[in-house]
Formats: C-alpha cells, structure tokens, sequence
C-alpha cells in the first residue's frame, strides 16, 4: 500500500482499501456529484454492475506481470 500510495498509482474515485477512504465517502462523493449535476440541470444517466466474482474473471499470469510493472514484488507478488 505505502508504494501505491507513494507512487499515486490509483485513480482518484478509487476508494476501497485506503486509509481515510470508506463505502461512506465513496456514497458522499457520488450523491455530491448527483446533486450538482441537478443543480445545474446537467443531464444525469447511471450504469450499475455487480462486481461480486470479478476475481473468478482475472487472468492470474496478466495479473502478476501487472503488479510487476507496478513494482509490487516481493512477498506480496509470490
């Protein structure tokens, strides 16, 4: 985590698994972006997708050659 961090590797909207950044904050932060775009009559659409096996999806050779590339190695690579 502390090289991810250190890095700024993750996109801004990516709020699980780090410090100061709940299911709590991320529902605030997207109810805050609802509600100015209400506010400012902007047009509002929503894509909702269930997320729970994505895991089951992954390709695990891909995935270890990317936490590499994001120098993540070491005990948590193996």
């Amino acid at each position: 985590m502390e090289h991810i961090t250190n890095n700024n590797t993750l996109v801004k909207g990516k709020f699980g698994f780090r410090s100061k950044l709940s299911t709590e904050a991320a529902y605030y932060s997207h109810i805050s972006e609802i509600l100015y775009a209400l506010n400012n009559k902007h047009i509002i659409a929503g894509i909702f997708c269930e997320f729970t096996k994505v895991f089951d999806c992954i390709n695990d050779v891909i995935m270890l050659s990317e936490l590499r590339y994001y120098g993540i190695t070491g005990t948590f690579y193996t």
